[in-house]
């Protein structure tokens, strides 16, 4: 696990991951937007429950962060 031969291409895999998501949220989101025949209430509707569940990802992933710091169990190795 130590080789950097993995981690570059663990990095790449994760990168190229974020990438695609990113991108295709975002030509998701621009096609929500300007969707013509869709009911404003709906938008709204949709749009409140994915800012729910994005304030939900940043509480969980601040709250792992800041336990990460003091995590007794770290260096563990199996």
């Amino acid at each position: 696990m130590q080789d950097n031969m993995v981690r570059s291409t663990s990095s790449i895999g994760w990168l190229l991951l974020i990438g695609g998501i990113v991108i295709g949220a975002g030509i998701g989101i621009f096609e929500w937007i300007y969707t013509p025949d869709m009911p404003l209430v709906v938008k709204v509707i949709v749009g409140a429950i994915y800012l729910g569940l994005a304030f939900l990802l940043i509480s969980v992933l601040r709250q792992r962060l800041i336990e990460r710091k003091t995590d007794k169990y770290k260096n563990v190795e199996i």
